[in-house]
């Protein structure tokens, strides 16, 4: 069956706009007027996509995507909107589906406001004044973007607290737009750990503590009925700690212009320099004194001295099995008689089915234990598959060729549609002859393109699963024996290392052949 699909889209940048005219009910309530007053539009199925709170400036939109989905299945007949600006802010991409996409799928596209119909443009260019139109839609739409920036940094500027959420201890007034009031429960903890950390006790410390004395936490106290099913402990962490303990928020101050975006329009931001911020003093009531915050700084004991660490290769990958928090890594040094990894939430919160250590030698043992293991099994595996990597050649061969040919049969078809409408501009071809031939090589067009994709598709799947097969291959001659653990060795071979307290230990794999399948496991009991 062959729809008509009704676009519509809202966004951030018609919040502005007092009159409502561009909201979703107004947008469908015009383009049904429009539909019931086109006897040829009313015989057709209407459809509706629609994007509420994306930019125009992004194809990458839900609704949008769906209804191009459609088009590529040659199920949409004619594609009516508002305006241009709902369909896209971009004037090249804008030009793109009016000139070249929508002619060649045959569809009709009409946009309102803007009095434009594809039907009563002859051939494949659109009206200067439509062109320019949109180049003025993708102009406007840098401009919101600049002047919701500089809205935000005026609000910031006179005091206005427009972030998301409030620091500890603060919540957003009731009375009085965008203001931060004190919040008397958590400012009674935030007291609390700031006066723990003036007797000295580090962050841990202080996290145990809480723990310990059953403080709730912040979740906990903006969330009192969220129910947890993840199976983790959720507690005070150290981090959370040492965020409230540096942050000048207590100190009645507001800092903005904390990142800065590349560039107008763009999702990525940049990080800029503490000494740049824009810094508001006396900007709310203070929690914590001066004095007793720079005290805070000099008293804690991780911010006493700065050691260079000593770096293991199973750093970052090491993770415990009971409660899924990653495990430090404790080298020879003072206290420390042998080298260890400890969970850091056994460390912390002492829970029984933590790992509470586990040697360092004995885990590096049994990893390039399970390692060298793999890599023979893998091996033996990729030399009796000889066979198969001749068959994989041969299928991506075959689909090279049919590739080939589907685009050999296209190329074909777009010449003949390209001098069927010479043929009926100049050989007085007739409309019904040349409307006929029209519609069956676009359904030819359509078909191929649908192969073309689809096989291109598989080969590169094809290409890639050899390819990869031939790196693991690679991989697997030069570390044909590996007698330690290096840094190289785990990034390449090693996804994640799980640590249980029974010693047991599972290893996640980085070869490729697993991907698209399922997560290689080895276990093993030291």
């Amino acid at each position: 069956m062959e729809y008509l699909a009704m676009y519509l889209r809202l966004s951030i940048e018609d919040e502005g706009d007092k009159d409502e005219s561009n909201s979703i009910s107004n947008q469908r309530k015009q383009i049904y007027e429009h539909i019931h007053h086109d006897s040829e539009l009313s015989r057709y199925e209407v459809v509706e996509f629609c994007d509420d709170g994306y930019s125009g400036t992004n194809m990458e939109r839900p609704g949008m995507q769906k209804m191009l989905k459609e088009v590529k299945a040659n199920n949409i007949r004619c594609i009516i909107v508002k305006d241009m600006s709902r369909f896209s802010r971009d004037y090249i991409e804008m030009g793109t589906y009016l000139n070249q996409i929508f002619p060649f799928m045959n569809i009709r596209f009409i946009s309102i406001n803007d009095h434009y119909d594809s039907r009563e443009h002859h051939g494949n260019t659109i009206e200067i004044d439509t062109a320019f139109q949109t180049l003025l839609y993708d102009l406007y739409s840098k401009d919101v973007s600049v002047k919701v920036k500089a809205s935000f940094e005026n609000k910031c500027a006179n005091g206005e607290y427009v972030f998301g959420q409030v620091p500890f201890g603060y919540e957003k007034s009731k009375e009085v737009k965008n203001a931060v009031v004190v919040n008397e429960k958590e400012a009674t903890i935030v007291h609390y750990i700031f006066s723990l950390a003036m007797q000295g006790k580090s962050s841990i410390q202080i996290a145990r503590q809480l723990h310990e004395e059953n403080v709730p936490t912040i979740m906990q106290m903006r969330k009192p009925n969220k129910e947890y099913t993840d199976g983790k402990v959720h507690s005070w962490s150290e981090n959370s700690v040492r965020r409230m303990l540096n942050n000048r928020f207590y100190l009645g101050e507001m800092a903005y212009g904390k990142s800065v975006r590349k560039s107008v329009g763009s999702k990525n931001s940049i990080s800029v320099p503490m000494e740049d911020w824009k810094v508001i003093k006396e900007h709310h009531e203070a929690l914590i004194s001066e004095e007793i915050f720079e005290q805070v700084s000099l008293f804690r004991p991780e911010h006493s001295t700065k050691r260079n660490r000593e770096k293991h290769p199973l750093t970052g990958k090491l993770y415990c099995g009971g409660c899924g928090y990653s495990l430090n890594y404790k080298p020879l040094r003072g206290k420390n008689r042998n080298r260890r990894f400890e969970c850091r939430k056994h460390a912390l919160l002492k829970i029984p089915e933590c790992c509470t250590y586990m040697s360092a030698d004995l885990l590096e043992e049994t990893v390039l234990l399970m390692l060298n293991k793999e890599l023979m099994l893998r091996g033996d595996a990729v030399k009796q598959n000889q066979k198969l990597t001749s068959f994989q050649k041969s299928g991506i061969a075959s689909l090279k060729r049919k590739l080939e040919n589907y685009q050999s049969e296209m190329k074909q078809a777009r010449a003949k549609k390209d001098n069927l409408y010479e043929q009926y501009a100049l050989s007085g071809l007739t409309k019904e002859a040349y409307q006929s031939d029209a519609n069956e090589l676009a359904e030819q067009i359509t078909l191929l393109s649908v192969k073309i994709e689809e096989t291109a598709g598989k080969l590169a799947v094809m290409e890639s699963e050899y390819q990869k097969a031939e790196e693991d291959m690679k991989q697997i001659i030069r570390y044909s024996h590996i007698e330690k653990l290096t840094q190289d060795v785990v990034d390449t071979f090693i996804s994640k290392v799980y640590a249980y307290k029974d010693k047991r230990v599972e290893i996640e794999w980085n070869f490729s052949v697993d991907r698209g399948c399922r997560q290689a496991l080895s276990l093993i009991h030291i």
